[in-house]
Formats: structure tokens, sequence, C-alpha cells
């Protein structure tokens, strides 16, 4: 897949600036080191995009749920921000379609890598941020996330726990579930700890509990935040 023309995606999301400036989202390292940009790569800006998207989520959050209490608003910042999320909202924008690659990177169908995607994301609310202001970069992020984080909220409520959401993730990047088994018991038996490990396309997280269900609890968070950071 060849990139796109950035005029193209400004009409399309009725971005009111100029194309070049939205450009700066789209300049992959790859691309900036091998052309010798003088614009250098979107990484500063997928940093501040990060930090606006996180405020922009919690400020909603805040004003709009003002019966949740912190715990399950945390929760759902935490997914809404994650970078399995965001990669999915780029994909919905097409925003890979974008990104100006490098010929290695482009090879290597940096295209379709959900880091790249969700890299993409946090530059272009970062561009918005500074060429729009924060409002408006607000109502964008929020346009974008609001349905899923009424669906986490309503979820929370039902399920609140670490592996309804790890379900989620795994049935979302890898169309499947996690697999737990238990590793290890020690212990009298009114005073056992379980050890059990959860398993998710070959990654691996472990927990422990003085139950079964709590160990299962523990090992899911460690694994879903660690694919967190895909």
């Amino acid at each position: 897949m060849t990139q796109r023309s950035i005029d193209e995606l400004a009409r399309k999301l009725k971005l009111r600036m100029a194309p070049e400036m939205l450009e700066r989202a789209f300049l992959h390292s790859s691309y900036t080191n091998e052309v010798g940009d003088p614009r250098g790569s979107n990484e500063r800006l997928e940093f501040l995009g990060d930090a606006v998207i996180d405020l922009a989520v919690t400020s909603y959050l805040y004003t709009a749920f003002p019966d949740a209490d912190e715990g399950r608003l945390t929760k759902a910042k935490s997914v809404a921000v994650s970078r399995p999320i965001l990669a999915e909202k780029a994909e919905e924008l097409e925003l890979a379609d974008y990104l100006l690659l490098g010929k290695g990177e482009e090879a290597n169908n940096g295209r379709q890598r959900p880091n790249n995607r969700g890299n993409a994301f946090e530059a272009l609310i970062a561009v918005l941020y500074l060429e729009r202001g924060f409002a408006y970069a607000q109502k964008f992020v929020v346009k974008c996330l609001e349905q899923d984080i009424e669906r986490f909220l309503a979820e929370q409520s039902t399920t609140g726990d670490y592996k309804s959401l790890l379900q989620e993730t795994a049935q979302r990047l890898f169309d499947c579930r996690p697999a737990y088994e238990v590793a290890n018991t020690k212990g009298k038996e009114h005073h056992k700890e379980f050890t059990v490990s959860v398993c998710v396309a070959g990654h691996h997280g472990v927990g422990r509990g003085r139950s079964k269900k709590e160990a299962e609890q523990a090992a899911a968070k460690q694994l879903y935040l660690m694919l967190e950071e895909f």
C-alpha cells in the first residue's frame, strides 16, 4: 500500500488547517532518517499526544460520569487510552494510509503494525492540540472514544475484572481467548496459595492468590497491562 495524500485526510476529517501542518503527525522515524527530513519524526508529537489524550479522557470521565467511583474511572481510562484501542481508532480513521515510511519499514509491513498506527493517532492529536487548542483536541478524542468508554463502564458494572478486560483484548488483537492453568499450589488446605498462569498468543502472565479466582485475576491483570503496551 502506498501513502495517500494528506489533503485527502484533511478533507475527510474536516480539519481546517494547512495540510503541511497535519503531515507532521505521519513522519515515521524510518522516513526522516532515510531522507534527512529536517522536520524530524513524529516521536515528539506522540509524547505530547499521549498526554493530551490522557487529560481529554480523564476530564470527560470526570464530567460525564459523576456517579462512578475513582476505581471504575481509572480502569475505564486505562483501557480507553491503551495502545490496542488507539491502534483500533487509527485503523478506523485509516491513518496508516497516510504514514510516510522508509523503504525498509514499508517493505516490512510497517503500515500494519499496531504500534505505528497508535503512534500516528497520538501524533495527530498533538497536532490538533498545537494548532487548534485543547478544547478542539478533546472534542476529537471524545468523539473517537466515547462509545468505547461507555461500553467499558457498562461492562465494569457487571464484571469489573481484569479477566473480562483481558478476554476482550485477546479477541481484538489476536482473535483468541486467554488460556488459564493452575501452575502450583502450596500451603495447608485452609491456607493455600495458588499460582496461575495465563497465555494469549504466546504472551504469558502469572498471578498468585489465596483462591484460584484471585490468582486468575492477578495473572489476567499482569498480562492485560503488558498487552496494553502493544
